[in-house]
Protein backbone atom coordinates (compact mmCIF):
# COMPACT_ATOMS: atom_id res chain seq x y z
CA UNK A 1 0.00 0.00 0.00
CA UNK A 2 1.72 3.33 -1.26
CA UNK A 3 0.94 6.33 0.89
CA UNK A 4 0.43 9.64 -1.41
CA UNK A 5 2.58 12.50 -0.23
CA UNK A 6 -0.14 14.87 1.01
CA UNK A 7 -0.87 12.28 3.44
CA UNK A 8 2.57 12.25 4.84
CA UNK A 9 2.48 15.78 4.80
CA UNK A 10 -0.57 15.95 7.10
CA UNK A 11 0.76 13.29 9.30
CA UNK A 12 4.12 15.55 9.81
CA UNK A 13 2.33 18.88 10.16
CA UNK A 14 0.13 16.58 12.96
CA UNK A 15 2.98 15.40 15.02
CA UNK A 16 4.39 18.62 14.82
CA UNK A 17 1.41 20.18 16.38
CA UNK A 18 -0.37 17.91 18.09
CA UNK A 19 2.69 18.37 21.39
CA UNK A 20 2.66 21.99 21.60
CA UNK A 21 -1.49 22.36 21.34
CA UNK A 22 -1.26 19.89 24.31
CA UNK A 23 0.98 21.88 26.44
CA UNK A 24 -0.68 25.31 26.07
CA UNK A 25 -3.99 23.47 26.30
CA UNK A 26 -2.78 22.15 30.05
CA UNK A 27 -1.03 25.33 30.48
CA UNK A 28 -4.39 27.11 29.88
CA UNK A 29 -6.72 25.34 31.77
CA UNK A 30 -4.39 25.25 35.18
CA UNK A 31 -4.22 29.36 34.97
CA UNK A 32 -8.26 28.97 34.37
CA UNK A 33 -8.70 27.05 37.22
CA UNK A 34 -6.72 29.17 39.29
CA UNK A 35 -4.25 25.72 40.22
CA UNK A 36 -1.25 27.85 39.01
CA UNK A 37 -0.69 31.58 40.62
CA UNK A 38 0.81 33.83 38.24
CA UNK A 39 3.14 36.30 39.78
CA UNK A 40 4.34 33.82 42.67
CA UNK A 41 7.21 35.75 43.05
CA UNK A 42 5.77 38.97 43.77
CA UNK A 43 3.15 37.23 46.15
CA UNK A 44 6.22 34.79 47.72
CA UNK A 45 7.84 38.38 48.58
CA UNK A 46 4.59 40.31 50.18
CA UNK A 47 4.28 37.07 52.30
CA UNK A 48 7.77 37.08 53.53
CA UNK A 49 7.36 40.87 54.50
CA UNK A 50 3.98 40.08 56.28
CA UNK A 51 6.07 37.63 58.52
CA UNK A 52 8.94 39.14 59.01
CA UNK A 53 6.64 42.39 60.73
CA UNK A 54 4.65 39.83 62.69
CA UNK A 55 8.00 38.07 64.42
CA UNK A 56 9.23 40.00 67.31
CA UNK A 57 12.86 41.85 67.00
CA UNK A 58 15.71 39.72 67.86
CA UNK A 59 13.12 36.74 69.75
CA UNK A 60 15.21 33.42 68.46
CA UNK A 61 18.01 35.31 67.08
CA UNK A 62 20.64 34.23 70.16
CA UNK A 63 19.27 30.43 70.01
CA UNK A 64 20.08 29.78 66.88
CA UNK A 65 23.18 28.14 65.90
CA UNK A 66 25.55 29.33 63.09
CA UNK A 67 24.89 27.27 60.04
CA UNK A 68 27.46 24.08 59.52
CA UNK A 69 29.72 23.90 56.58
CA UNK A 70 30.61 21.32 54.57
CA UNK A 71 34.49 20.46 54.62
CA UNK A 72 35.80 20.89 51.08
CA UNK A 73 38.13 18.16 49.56
CA UNK A 74 41.34 19.07 48.38
CA UNK A 75 40.45 16.93 44.87
CA UNK A 76 42.99 14.28 45.69
CA UNK A 77 41.96 10.77 45.77
CA UNK A 78 43.44 8.33 48.51
CA UNK A 79 45.55 5.77 47.02
CA UNK A 80 44.10 2.24 46.76
CA UNK A 81 47.32 0.77 48.73
CA UNK A 82 48.67 2.06 51.89
CA UNK A 83 51.63 3.55 52.61
CA UNK A 84 52.84 0.56 54.80
CA UNK A 85 52.01 -1.99 52.53
CA UNK A 86 54.30 -0.80 49.45
CA UNK A 87 57.19 -1.42 50.26
CA UNK A 88 56.50 -5.78 51.30
CA UNK A 89 56.11 -7.84 48.52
Amino acid sequence: MMTSPVIVGLLFALRCLIPPGILFGVSYLLRRWELVVENSDEALLADMKEDAAMKPAGGDVAKKSPPQTKKKSSGKKKPIVSKNKEGRR
